[in-house]
């Protein structure tokens, strides 16, 4: 009997630590969300539609950037985008990659493969 426990422990230990690696793979940190979107926006000229586009931004945020610029005038650096209530730098570091403060909006959604 006493033999017939240490045998069914040692299997429940081997299956446990076969199970590991499965629930270590869930407990990674998720990657974190490519953005849908290509191309770049013009801040001082795009519409609040295109703002909402940008990662981070709700439609809220995006109507602020637009109010902001009509009381205070055109964007001059993205540390500019900080003077709108609501927008943080976690924000701002998001959006970089995408704004521009001359030129042509070109940003658009990504169209699926």
């Amino acid at each position: 009997m006493m033999k017939a426990v240490k045998i069914l422990v040692a299997v429940l230990i081997v299956v446990g630590f076969a199970l590991v690696p499965a629930f270590a793979q869930d407990a990674q940190p998720a990657q974190p969300k490519k953005p849908k979107i290509e191309g770049k926006i013009n801040i001082n000229t795009a519409t609040a539609e295109q703002i909402d586009m940008l990662p981070g931004l709700s439609k809220k945020k995006a109507q602020a950037v637009v109010d902001y610029r009509t009381a205070n005038g055109k964007f001059k650096t993205l540390d500019d985008l900080a003077k709108v209530q609501g927008i943080k730098q976690k924000t701002i570091d998001r959006i970089k990659d995408y704004v521009i403060f001359e030129g042509e909006t070109t940003l658009k959604r990504k169209t699926q493969p």
